[in-house]
């Protein structure tokens, strides 16, 4: 599964919306509160992300992420573009 090429829901009234993207299209299960508190992520039983909703998003102008424990999810917004980029947050180990 490729994280850079989600498939974005975003239909914004009045210049503003929840925006969703979505990396996988099957069953999501639990919504799964972000850390900051600005929306949600969907997450398979071995706790790879599948999707996210973002609460409200503007679409002129807009910057914002969610973090997840392995997960930071980012998304711009600029005259009407969407763009958004995955980062995986797992900890490497240190050698012993």
């Amino acid at each position: 599964m490729n994280k850079k090429n989600g498939e974005v829901f975003f239909r914004p009234i009045e210049s503003s919306a929840p925006l969703s993207i979505y990396w996988y299209h099957g069953s999501k299960g639990d919504a799964i509160e972000a850390n900051n508190g600005n929306g949600v992520g969907f997450f398979s039983p071995e706790g790879e992300l599948l999707g996210v909703i973002f609460d409200d998003v503007n679409e002129n102008n807009d910057n914002q992420m969610l973090e997840f424990d392995n997960y930071r999810v980012e998304v711009k917004t600029k005259n009407k573009k969407v763009i958004h980029s995955v980062s995986c947050l797992k900890k490497k180990k240190r050698a012993a």
